[in-house]
């Protein structure tokens, strides 16, 4: 029997673009809860601790190399990432992906924040990530403020961002 989710992309009346869709699923990270902790290889052979980062703003996107949205919003995370620098942390967790595509992507992009590998996609699951793009924006203290299920824009990585810096 498959499960069926729903996403309503509401509009706030005064803007030209749709708010965001965010969902809570039962079971795993949800905004307003502490972000569930991991330890991640990088592509590059070093390794990342999320609680290791507490005290700053932290952005998880979930991507793949195959994933045609996620290819183009790795522009926008650059320039956000450069328009702020030093102000907030990017996470970068390939997600059922092969590791040397994901690599050559990332080199490509040239692409400046650590590029995670989720082997056992264990971290996927405690954050419920079964399609991406995915990005979730994690406050200084640890907390989810918000989980975005779209290919992000330079406006929106920048309202999103807003919320946590």
């Amino acid at each position: 029997m498959g499960v069926t989710t729903w996403v309503a992309i509401a509009s706030d009346g005064g803007s030209d673009s749709p708010t965001l869709p965010q969902v809570s699923v039962s079971g795993v990270a949800t905004t307003g809860e502490p972000a569930p902790d991991f330890s991640l290889p990088t592509l590059t052979g070093s390794s990342v601790r999320l609680s290791d980062l507490r005290g700053k703003p932290v952005v998880i996107n979930f991507w793949a190399s195959w994933c045609n949205p996620c290819r183009k919003e790795f522009a926008a995370f650059r320039r956000v990432l450069a328009s702020h620098k030093g102000q907030f942390v990017v996470l970068g967790v390939d997600y059922k992906d092969i590791d040397s595509d994901a690599a050559t992507f990332a080199r490509q992009q040239k692409a400046s924040w650590p590029m995670l590998v989720d082997g056992t996609n264990a971290v996927s699951q405690a954050y419920g990530v079964r399609a991406v793009p995915q990005t979730f924006f994690i406050a200084a203290d640890g907390t989810i403020v918000s989980r975005i299920y779209s290919q992000l824009s330079s406006d929106d990585l920048e309202r999103e961002l807003a919320k946590i810096l």
